[in-house]
């Protein structure tokens, strides 16, 4: 499929790439300009002010999501920010190759790097991690210790989160099933977990998060 295949109102996701991070931000089709390989969207705002996706190390995906169809994913695109004749601002996204078939099951990952307790199991016992990282389905935690924890083990985490930027506050009850276990060079121990059940509020606590971490990294 190429660009000028799509159609306005359709729902996109632009699948930024930094520094090995990746962030994830929704948008919308509003128009698509046949045969110059370009379309128009909706801007992503943060503090009323247009997000750019340009800069050193910065790459961008578009993936599209389609009512009849599997979701495609437009690797390594160009966007510009511009203004439209009401002064609306939005992004101009172009290229020339085609796109693939995207696997929604793989979900991107929002790095945390906040400090907080774990209870493994039926051990009461909590013990101190880091939260390095939160999906719409799973996080990661990081451990100095090895918490001897087995592969379905259920664990439960709080992350903590304040915004400065738009001035909240967040808290989750995480319950998930470890998925994936791995000792670190760095002698730290690893734990990928599955969320158990939806937590209600965190595809917008990540959507945020994602937009004040990429907001700081243009600042820096």
């Amino acid at each position: 499929m190429q660009i000028d295949d799509l159609t306005a109102g359709l729902s996109i996701s632009f699948i930024i790439h930094l520094n090995n991070e990746e962030l994830q931000f929704e948008s919308r089709i509003l128009e698509v300009y046949s045969r110059r390989h370009t379309l128009l969207a909706e801007g992503v705002f943060t503090d009323d002010k247009i997000i750019s996706f340009r800069g050193k190390g910065l790459l961008v995906d578009l993936l599209v999501t389609l009512p009849d169809d599997k979701p495609q994913l437009f690797k390594n695109v160009t966007t510009n920010v511009v203004k439209r004749a009401d002064g609306t601002l939005c992004y101009t996204v172009f290229s020339i190759a085609g796109s693939k078939t995207y696997n929604r099951r793989q979900s991107y990952r929002c790095y945390i790097g906040i400090e907080t307790a774990i209870q493994c199991g039926l051990n009461r016992s909590a013990h101190n991690v880091i939260i390095k990282d939160i999906s719409y389905n799973g996080f990661a935690v990081v451990s100095r210790e090895d918490l001897e924890l087995g592969v379905n083990q259920t664990v439960h985490a709080v992350l903590n989160d304040h915004l400065e930027e738009t001035a909240e506050n967040f808290n989750f009850h995480l319950y998930g099933l470890v998925a994936r276990v791995q000792e670190l060079e760095n002698g730290l121990f690893l734990y990928g977990c599955r969320l158990s059940n939806p937590v209600p509020g965190l595809e917008q606590y990540i959507v945020k998060k994602e937009r004040s971490v990429l907001r700081k990294r243009q600042l820096t």
